[in-house]
């Protein structure tokens, strides 16, 4: 599955600063209204935190997919942030994440919700990969290496 079909350049956020998981749904979210990708933003925000609050995103190696399946776009979306400084994902501090790929995917599609899980996660296993998204310096290089 290439993934970067799902992604848009403007939704690439390398270095960001922020304070928590809420301030970074927000940042993110606030991203996808402006380029009219989601629809009603307060409560996609909503979806997202309250399916956190139900159980951390965090999936280990510094990294985290939020997500929601939602009323809210007609397409999946994936954004991908890396952070200037971890943030907890949870109580344990030990779950500090740099990496964060946030998507929203339609309530009538669960298939292709769980086929771009499962590439995430696939590729994220790798630790090259993961390197590379450490240490990419444009929003284009992301794109490519999910297309691949």
């Amino acid at each position: 599955m290439n993934l970067s079909e799902f992604m848009k350049e403007e939704l690439i956020f390398l270095n960001v600063h922020v304070k928590d998981k809420e301030d970074l749904f927000k940042h993110i979210v606030d991203s996808m209204a402006e380029y009219r990708l989601i629809e009603e933003p307060a409560s996609f925000l909503e979806e997202l935190m309250q399916r956190e609050n139900k159980a951390s995103t965090f999936i280990g190696r510094g990294i985290a997919l939020p997500h929601t399946r939602t009323l809210y776009v007609e397409s999946p979306i994936i954004a991908f942030a890396r952070l200037d400084n971890p943030i907890s994902f949870s109580q344990n501090p030990q779950d500090a994440v740099r990496l964060v790929f946030l998507m929203g995917t339609p309530k009538s599609d669960p298939n292709t919700y769980l086929k771009i899980l499962a590439d995430l996660c696939a590729q994220l296993r790798d630790n090259d990969f993961r390197d590379q998204l450490m240490n990419v310096e444009e929003r284009k290089q992301v794109l490519r290496m999910l297309a691949n």
